[in-house]
């Protein structure tokens, strides 16, 4: 199947927004590019909201180093 444009630029940014982008990132796009950004969120504002509400627990509490447990992988093999 044939990507579209507009389904490309529905990934990309949707990927720049949950996977890559800091708030402070996002902040600061909103502010210099106020026309694209705003467009770009209005236009996915149902898969931004969809996105938050999935997203884990963890992603948003920071956890203290050492709470999940830490291990080599070379040892498990």
């Amino acid at each position: 199947m044939v990507m579209g444009e507009k389904d490309l630029e529905k990934r990309n940014f949707l990927n720049w927004y949950f996977r890559y982008a800091t708030q402070e990132e996002i902040e600061k796009a909103i502010i210099d590019k106020n026309a694209t950004m705003e467009r770009l969120i209005n236009e996915y504002s149902v898969e931004i909201e969809k996105g938050n509400r999935s997203r884990p627990m963890g992603e948003f509490v920071s956890q203290p180093r050492g709470v999940l447990q830490e291990f080599d992988l070379v040892d498990c093999l």
